[in-house]
């Protein structure tokens, strides 16, 4: 099914193509001194082109932003020189609740 109706468009776009091409085309060739026309529209396409061209070879004209901070280097804490033994204790208040608290050397 599918490949018919691939098959069906493209001969409907060959079709279409061809029709533009024959309705495009002057039946007969005419010439006439055109000159000074080419000429202008040489000078006029290089000029565009060479425009483009500078352009594209230009670096970018962006400055840099207002807002952005200074770079630096984050500055890490070193590490404590030992890690402190800790451990859950259970005690007692003077009402007699029991109650958990962390003690640590």
């Amino acid at each position: 099914m599918w490949t018919t109706m691939r098959t069906l468009v493209a001969t409907g776009l060959v079709a279409l193509t061809i029709a533009g091409t024959s309705i495009a085309t002057a039946s007969q060739a005419e010439a006439h001194n055109n000159f000074g026309r080419g000429v202008a529209a040489g000078i006029a396409g290089a000029v565009i082109g060479g425009a483009l061209i500078a352009g594209a070879t230009a670096p970018p004209a962006y400055a840099e932003p207002m807002y952005a901070g200074p770079a630096y280097a984050p500055d890490y804490l070193p590490p404590p020189p030992y890690y402190p033994h800790c451990h859950v204790v259970w005690h007692q208040n003077a009402w007699g609740d029991m109650y958990r608290a962390r003690v640590c050397d």
